[in-house]
Formats: structure tokens, C-alpha cells, sequence
């Protein structure tokens, strides 16, 4: 068990504050307990260690995934003074799906909420993500930043596409066998992210996926093999923070092994805790280790732990911080999914979750019907106040922490370096071009079969009706004939076209088709290996293997 390294970096609070709606905590409140122990010897303690004392300095008691003790004491004293409305805003995220600044900033404003999450509508382009941005960390005399958060996966899942390079799927990353590569490009992303304002993105995905039968996931993930993912996830969550932005891991306890989507209903995990422990948890553990400083949990419902999705059990939040000995802010998934609206208000969602241990409420149902069953629950005794300032005061923290971490510049073309270090050939002849000087490509989306032939031009390949035929599918279970058949989506099935060449991307992103364009002319070599399980493969893989 985990539980003395690192939960004991911050013991349960004791003392209680008034409970009226504008009154501030009661001067004779006891103050919180903090109880430090030494991190276990595998474990990196944060990805900013406090330096080593001199003789004449006291050591630094910090957190696992970073700030001192002492920070997080003041983040506490912080909440435990907020008005209890306020509190309860602090703790949630809301969606925008405009850009409009001054609604932005006023729904921060009247809302008191913590931070808000940039959907649909919300990033048309960069200018206008910075815009918004600019406004709600504006929107009040709160003294630390708002939660500016996004979506931003690459892949099929890319909100900030308008505004960021778009990267491939997360498959891609784990494919890649240089996770050096892996880290750069996600330092990359994030350092533009930052420079826009986003200050948290909600990803990397740490999901191991079981295949077809995984039904939301995918290539949403980095592969089937839990070690890999580990590998890859903490590669990702090092180069997030040296970028300058907050990784959210998601989305614990794991939802690539279920085969039920939790934006429809409640997915049940048949394995049992050990089971998990040895697949599913993994990444999560490892990125923990490495100083991840918060997690999504997921509406998933392990028996163990209880009937209802683990959003809203508290034996889940008990694993991951007693098990797992994770110190830094427990997020739900949005709270407007299936899984959890299935029979609950949105009011009761709220307190269920934040009961249970959950410390920032993404995408309430109603955002003001959550506030105002979070005031009456802490009024009427259902919610402890101690546990809303808990929960107030890591993501305080979460920011103030987040406003300090230093940030370079982006690389030049760091998506398509990614796609390239991921992109996945398999072939007899790993030495010859896969195109020559001529190239048709014979099928795909519109969109796509256009941006590959414009590169592939400005490449010096004339495409046309003659030369060595490209076959583009949005997955590999979409079986073609081609010289070449590249699948921009899930791998499985590839192998059931008719080719002399198989090929990967898992994206169809610009980055992905420009990291493809290079290898398909000879101009880059392919570095990725196989992330999932491909059966019985005709030809081995061309990867320059890496770090």
C-alpha cells in the first residue's frame, strides 16, 4: 500500500467555519492538521523538487506533485474565508460554449465558480481563446487565477483545434517508441496552450483499451499494454507541466476496459480490485509517482467500491488517495454525462460527489441548482463545511501552483514531429519510398484526400490519376485495395485490406497528414510501433526505435 508515503502529506481538516451564506469562517476555528511523511524512494516527489536545505536551512515538507506544506495551509486558510456561496462556486467548472468575453467573465463573476471549460463555440480561434481568457481571470477580486480549461486530447477529441496545432490521437504518442518525443511535443502544446491562457487541459488520457469493444476510448488511448500507457502518460503529464499547464489524468479507475459509454449510461467494471491493479490502474499509479497534480475520476462503477459511479463513491476517492497516495485535486468527469443524470438532479450529483471526496465538479446539469444544493446541504448538515473548504482550497492551491510554473516556447512544427515519431508503417521493404514521383490517392474523406494532395505536391509528387495508389480509411476495420492503406483512426483490423504497405496515423489532424506526407515520400523515418494488439501481421514494422 501507498497510504504512508504520500496521503499523509495532508491529514483530514478539523475545525468548522459559519455556515451563513455571506459570513466569513469563525475567528475560534481550529486550524487544519497537516502530517508530512517521507515520499518512498521509487517515488519523484514533484516535477519541481525543492532544492536540498543547507546545513543552517529546515527542510521543505512539500506535497507529492510539488507545493510546500505551508502553501497548502494558506490555501485552506483562504477557503475557510470565503463566504460559503463563494466556497461552493469555487469548486465548480462551467461550460462556455461562446467566446463572448463578457459573458465569460460575468457567469464567473455572479457564479463565484472556480473556473470554466471551453466547449463548442467557445474557440473559434486563437485571438478569441486569449480574449476570453483575458476576461474571466478578470471577472473578480479572487487573488489567484481561474481554471481556464479545455478539452484538448488531439485526435478525435481536439476543442481547441481553431486555436492550437492539432495533434494526433493520444495512440499516436503511445505508439511512438521515443518518448522523448512524446514529451517535447506535449511541452510544445502546452506552452501554446499557456500563451493563449488555458491553464489546465483536461488530458492525458490514461485509459488502457481493450480494442473494438472499448466503445468511446479508442485511440482516445495510448495502447493496450499497461506498462506502455504508463510510459506514455507520464511522458505526456512532464512535458504538460514544462509547458506550463496543468494535466488532468483521466479517467480513473479506467474506461477502456468497459464496454459501455458513460455519456449514455453507466458502465460496470467486471474486474476485481487486484485485477485492476495490475491493468487499469497502472498508468495511474505510475503518473501519481511522477507527480501528477490532479486526476479525472470517471463515471465507472466498481462493485468494490459500491453500486454507483465512482464520481460519487467515496471508497473510490479513498483508493486513489489512500492506495495510490494522490495529494492533488480529484476532478469528476462532467456531471452532465448519463451515468450520472440517469435518476439524479443536478443539485444532488453536486453533493453526492463532493461527499464522496470529489474537490472540482465539472459541467454540473445547472450550474445554479448545484451551488445552491451545495449551500443547502453545508447549511442543513448533509455536507460537512470542512469538506467543501477541503475541496476549495486544492484547487486554490491547483492555481496558485499552476501560476508559478515556468514555461518555454514552443518547438516549430511539434505536431507533425509527433506524427511522425508515431506513425506506424508496416511493409517488406522498409528502405524504399512508399511513393515515388507519381501517386493517386483512391479514397478517404474529401477533406482529407485534399490536404494530403496539396503536401504531397508541394512535396514534388504529382498527384494525379497514375503512380502508386493511396488508400486513406477512417479505420482499419474499412477494408480497401491500394498500393498503400493508411488508416487515420483505430489500427484494428488494418490488416484485412489488400496492400503492400499498412499504415497508421491514428489521427487525421494537419499534423498527422504532414507527418504522413514525410514518411510516405521518404523524407522521415517512421518511429512508431504497434500500441495495440494487431494479430497476425504480414509484413514487420519499420520503426526507428527511440528512447
Amino acid at each position: 500500500m501507498r497510504i504512508a508515503a504520500v496521503l499523509a502529506a495532508v491529514a483530514l481538516l478539523a475545525g468548522c467555519t459559519s455556515q451563513g451564506d455571506d459570513a466569513a469562517a469563525s475567528p475560534e476555528a481550529a486550524s487544519p492538521v497537516a502530517t508530512v511523511a517521507t515520499p518512498p524512494a521509487e517515488a519523484r516527489a514533484s516535477s519541481t523538487p525543492t532544492p536540498s536545505p543547507t546545513p543552517t536551512e529546515a527542510p521543505v515538507e512539500t506535497l507529492a506533485w510539488g507545493p510546500t506544506v505551508e502553501e497548502w495551509e494558506d490555501a485552506l486558510a483562504t477557503a475557510q474565508a470565503l463566504p460559503l456561496r463563494r466556497a461552493a462556486g469555487q469548486v465548480m467548472i462551467l461550460d462556455l460554449y461562446s467566446s463572448d468575453p463578457d459573458a465569460a467573465a460575468a457567469l464567473v463573476r455572479e457564479t463565484h465558480a472556480g473556473g470554466v471549460i471551453l466547449m463548442g463555440g467557445a474557440a473559434p480561434s486563437a485571438e478569441a481563446v486569449a480574449a476570453l481568457a483575458a476576461g474571466v481571470q478578470q471577472a473578480d477580486d479572487r487573488t489567484w487565477p481561474v481554471w481556464v480549461s479545455a478539452d484538448e486530447e488531439g485526435g478525435v477529441v481536439s476543442r481547441l483545434a481553431s486555436a492550437v496545432p492539432s495533434l494526433p490521437g493520444f495512440m499516436a504518442a503511445g505508439a511512438a517508441t521515443d518518448k522523448a518525443a512524446v514529451t517535447a511535443a506535449y511541452a510544445s502544446q502546452g506552452a501554446d496552450l499557456r500563451a493563449l491562457g488555458v491553464n489546465v487541459d483536461l488530458a492525458p488520457v490514461a485509459d488502457v483499451t481493450i480494442g473494438p469493444a472499448d466503445p468511446i476510448i479508442r485511440s482516445r488511448s495510448a495502447g493496450s499494454d499497461p506498462a506502455e500507457v504508463a510510459r506514455t502518460v507520464t511522458a505526456a503529464v512532464e512535458g504538460y507541466l514544462g509547458g506550463g499547464v496543468i494535466p488532468v489524468i483521466k479517467h480513473f479507475p479506467g474506461h477502456g476496459s468497459v464496454t459501455v459509454d458513460s455519456h449514455e449510461a453507466l458502465p460496470v467494471q467486471e474486474r476485481g480490485l487486484k485485477a485492476l491493479a495490475r491493468t487499469d490502474l497502472e498508468p495511474f499509479a505510475a503518473a501519481i509517482d511522477a507527480g501528477a497534480p490532479a486526476v479525472m475520476v470517471g463515471h465507472i462503477a466498481v462493485p468494490a467500491w459500491g453500486d454507483g459511479p465512482a464520481t460519487l463513491e467515496h471508497e473510490a476517492y479513498a483508493y486513489l488517495r489512500e492506495e495510490l497516495g494522490f495529494t492533488g485535486a480529484a476532478v469528476t468527469d462532467a456531471l452532465n454525462m448519463g451515468a450520472v443524470t440517469s435518476g439524479r438532479a443536478a443539485g444532488e450529483a453536486a453533493v453526492d460527489a463532493l461527499a464522496a471526496g470529489a474537490d472540482v465538479l465539472v459541467m454540473p446539469a445547472d450550474a445554479d441548482a448545484a451551488i445552491r444544493a451545495v449551500v443547502a446541504a453545508v447549511r442543513d448538515g448533509g455536507l460537512a463545511r470542512a469538506r467543501l473548504d477541503e475541496a476549495a482550497a486544492r484547487s486554490i492551491l491547483l492555481m496558485r501552483w499552476a501560476g508559478g510554473l515556468d514555461a518555454s516556447g514552443p518547438e516549430p512544427a511539434y505536431g507533425r514531429a509527433l506524427a511522425i515519431a508515431g506513425t506506424t508503417v508496416a511493409t517488406a521493404d522498409c528502405e524504399t519510398p512508399l511513393v515515388g514521383r507519381r501517386a493517386r490517392i483512391v479514397s478517404g474523406s474529401d477533406e482529407a484526400r485534399r490536404t494530403l494532395s496539396r503536401m504531397l505536391e508541394a512535396a514534388g509528387v504529382e498527384v494525379g490519376e497514375r503512380g502508386t495508389s493511396v488508400a486513406l480509411v477512417s479505420s482499419g476495420r474499412t477494408a480497401a485495395t491500394a498500393d498503400v492503406v493508411v488508416s487515420l483512426g483505430d489500427p484494428w483490423g488494418l490488416f484485412g485490406s489488400d496492400a503492400r504497405a499498412y499504415v497508421a496515423t491514428y489521427g487525421s489532424s494537419r499534423a498527422a497528414l504532414a507527418g504522413l506526407t514525410r514518411v510516405l515520400v521518404g523524407e522521415a523515418e517512421p518511429g512508431g510501433s504497434w500500441p495495440v494488439d494487431m494479430g497476425d501481421a504480414p509484413y514487420p514494422v519499420c520503426a526507428v526505435s527511440g528512447g
